[in-house]
Formats: C-alpha cells, structure tokens, sequence
C-alpha cells in the first residue's frame, strides 16, 4: 500500500528555490543562455516577452517536482546523500533523460542542446534531493 507522507514545506520550498537558482546560472550568460538561444531558435525578444509567465511555470513545476521527488525518496528509503543522489539519478535517466531525447530524434535538434537541457535537469533534480534528504 501507498502511503504518503507529510509535507516538508521547507524542504519543498528550499528545494524550489535551488531549482530556481540552478535554472538561472544554467541558462545564464554565464553557463548556456547562448548556445541553446541559438539551437532553439527563440530571439530574445520573444524570449524576454514570455519570460514572467515562463518564470511561474517553472515555480509550479518545480514545487510538483520537488513533492514528488520527496515521497519517492521516502518510499526508496533514501536517508543518505549518497543513496538520494542514486535515486535521483535513476528517476532522472528513467524518466527525463529518455523524455528529452524526442528533441534529437524528432525534433533533429543538436546533441549539445539536448546535453544542456538534459545536464540542467540532472543538476537541478540532484540539488532538489539532496536539500530535501538534509532538510528532513
């Protein structure tokens, strides 16, 4: 039987905010704004106009994410940062690693742009599990 259990709201919130952090070095001028501005083929104006609606997506979906990935960790029996990082790992390669492959198979998109989406998941999801296994 399935049994949830309670909510850490500080953890899913802090987890929220490492995602969101992650997310604006990643794609930051810094990291990889640019390469993957160019194998996306949004300008930066379009960009720029869908940013806030773009931002509160992303809040959202890092909140579900961040729920998720909590239960499961529970449920795996993740207690270590060790443990949590392989079983974040495992959900990533199970789930969103194959997902995001449509983008170079389908979509004929560039192996390094499905590498710099792919790479900012992993990063973010590991950071998001290790804050919640810490924050228990």
């Amino acid at each position: 039987m399935i049994e949830f259990v309670p909510i850490n709201l500080w953890g899913i919130g802090t987890a929220v905010l490492a995602a969101w952090v992650v997310a604006g070095l990643w794609y930051s001028p810094l990291l990889f704004i640019r390469p993957w501005a160019e194998m996306s083929g949004v300008d930066g104006a379009k960009f720029a106009a869908g940013l806030r609606r773009a931002i509160a997506v992303d809040l959202a979906s890092f909140a579900v994410m961040a729920f998720i990935l909590d239960q499961v960790l529970h449920a795996w029996g993740a207690l270590t940062i060790v443990s949590t990082v392989l079983c974040t790992f495992l959900l990533w390669l199970g789930f969103v690693a194959v997902t995001l492959l449509h983008s170079v198979t389908y979509e004929h998109r560039p192996l390094r742009f499905y590498a710099i989406n792919a790479g900012y998941r992993l990063v973010s999801m590991v950071a998001m599990g290790v804050i919640l296994t810490v924050l228990r």
